[in-house]
């Protein structure tokens, strides 16, 4: 049975895509075949990020409402990476419960990971009836972490029982001078357990424009270690 997750921040901005993109790149560097599905309808961004854009016919929404098969739609990226893109457009069709059906028919996958949208509308809700555990993406800012402790309340509503905390571009030298939210705070004010902290890399920014993957860095390593707590490991955490 896959690890089905999904991975949410409240707003937008956060780097959650980023985020799933190294989290699945981690996870199939430890030998799982990984499913990125894109939730984000209308606003997808996991074909540019895996350098895959020009080659997208087909979505998960074609789909569930049968117009193609589900091998026709998934793309492979990388070894042990395949995607399923989000509609360019909303369908009257499709309901908040799709996705999970969906899913559940991806019996070859070891993990599956969902981008979900920003917000707390119908792709976070069909994201989160999906997902068996949840990822919160926040950066160490007092927005970010207001957004992500209300997205934490509506995921439990939605039936998931696993809630995590993902901490994203944090940066040591302004922690340190006061200007982020101390990490214990951003633990205290969304009340979920933290997996994992993401430092600062500037050279994602570049990375994602050109769809090319970052090899070695310490987001690499971190995305590494979140990997492994997911596999059951008892990794320490790193700042």
């Amino acid at each position: 049975m896959a690890q089905i997750i999904a991975l949410a921040s409240g707003k937008g901005g956060v780097g959650k895509s980023t985020v799933s993109a190294l989290l699945a790149q981690a996870m199939a560097a430890r030998g799982h075949k990984v499913l990125l599905i894109d939730c984000d309808i209308g606003l997808r961004s996991l074909d540019l990020i895996l350098g895959v854009d020009e080659h997208a016919l087909f979505t998960w929404a074609d789909v569930v409402l049968g117009r193609c098969s589900l091998q026709q739609a998934v793309m492979v990226c990388r070894e042990n990476i395949h995607l399923l893109c989000a509609p360019l457009q909303p369908e009257r069709a499709l309901t908040d419960g799709v996705l999970r059906q969906l899913v559940q028919t991806c019996r070859v996958y070891d993990v599956i990971l969902i981008d979900a949208p920003a917000g707390l509308g119908f792709g976070f809700r069909m994201a989160m009836k999906a997902a068996a555990r949840c990822l919160l993406v926040s950066t160490p800012d007092p927005v970010c972490v207001r957004s992500v402790s209300v997205a934490a309340r509506q995921a439990l509503r939605l039936g998931v029982k696993d809630v995590r905390l993902l901490i994203n571009r944090f940066d040591a030298g302004a922690a340190a001078r006061g200007g982020l939210v101390a990490l214990d705070d951003v633990i205290d004010q969304t009340e979920a357990q933290l997996i994992g902290v993401f430092p600062q890399e500037p050279r994602l920014f570049y990375r994602n424009a050109n769809g090319a993957a970052l090899r070695d860095s310490p987001v690499v390593r971190a995305a590494a270690r979140v990997a492994a707590r997911i596999d059951g490991e008892n990794v320490p955490l790193e700042f």
